[in-house]
């Protein structure tokens, strides 16, 4: 059963941030090595790393998805470099093995309902090679979303949260906000309840989306977020990175000041 939500109350919420957006995006990531992986000229790396990083990272996500999907057909071997740039380099992501992250991407390139495992690693080149249908998935973008979702009461589930490492947002962590707006659900009939070991498994699942259905519900919602915030401007609304970049921008930011003014909490 397809999971709703109030699109109008989540879209008004964000209307108050989209217009700042060219000034809120501030990840500027290090683009130097696409030039040695063929993707960028010398006089195109200048000219790009002279862009705010908001139109730098427009610019980029271009440049890099045309081609990342050319490769993807006829050079299976470049392909797999640019994935691994757009992870570790772009991304800064690098614990993890080369191999397991490209078995990771191929394995998320085939599935609808791809897995949860390190969803914020696949889902960045899943974004940058469908930009139309596929967003990012990250710690970051879900933590906003959810924010916005709970503090304006614009549906009753929730999103996994990737594991991040952001201090503001783990100093106020919102699956425990969450929890406590819905602390009807965790009381236990009789206290003998929470000797069970899934007693907390089993309510969390009453309020959050199972993960192996939370990518292609979070695509599908900011999909129609999208559509309806960007209205009028037909780059903005085919592209869906648009409202994720915006998520990703307040975050730690606006949504932080928006917690601890107590906005939304009741």
């Amino acid at each position: 059963m397809k999971v709703k939500f109030d699109i109008d109350k989540i879209v008004k919420h964000l209307e108050r941030y989209k217009y700042n957006l060219p000034d809120l995006y501030n990840w500027n990531a290090k683009i130097d090595r696409l030039v040695e992986l063929d993707t960028l000229s010398e006089k195109q790396l200048e000219e790009i790393n002279s862009l705010s990083p908001y139109e730098k990272e427009i610019q980029i996500k271009k440049i890099v998805g045309l081609k990342l999907n050319q490769s993807f057909e006829s050079n299976l071997e470049l392909f797999e470099k640019l994935c691994l740039w757009i992870v570790k380099d772009w991304g800064g992501i690098k614990t993890a093995s080369d191999t397991d992250t490209i078995c990771l991407i191929k394995d998320f390139l085939k599935q609808e309902k791809p897995a949860f495992t390190r969803i914020a690693s696949s889902s960045k080149v899943g974004a940058y090679m469908f930009p139309k249908t596929n967003v990012i998935y990250d710690s970051r973008v879900a933590y906003a979303l959810n924010w916005i979702i709970l503090s304006q009461n614009a549906g009753h589930k929730y999103f996994p949260i990737p594991e991040g490492r952001n201090s503001k947002m783990n100093a106020f962590d919102l699956n425990v906000l969450i929890r406590l707006k819905h602390i009807s659900i965790y009381k236990p009939n009789e206290i003998s309840d929470l000797d069970h070991k899934l007693f907390i498994n089993q309510s969390d699942k009453k309020i959050f989306i199972d993960k192996k259905d939370a990518y292609f519900e979070l695509t599908s919602l900011i999909k129609q977020i999208n559509k309806s915030l960007w209205k009028g401007d037909k780059e903005k609304e085919q592209k869906l990175y648009f409202t994720e970049m915006l998520l990703f921008s307040i975050a730690d930011r606006e949504v932080f000041i928006e917690i601890t003014n107590g906005y939304g909490i009741n």
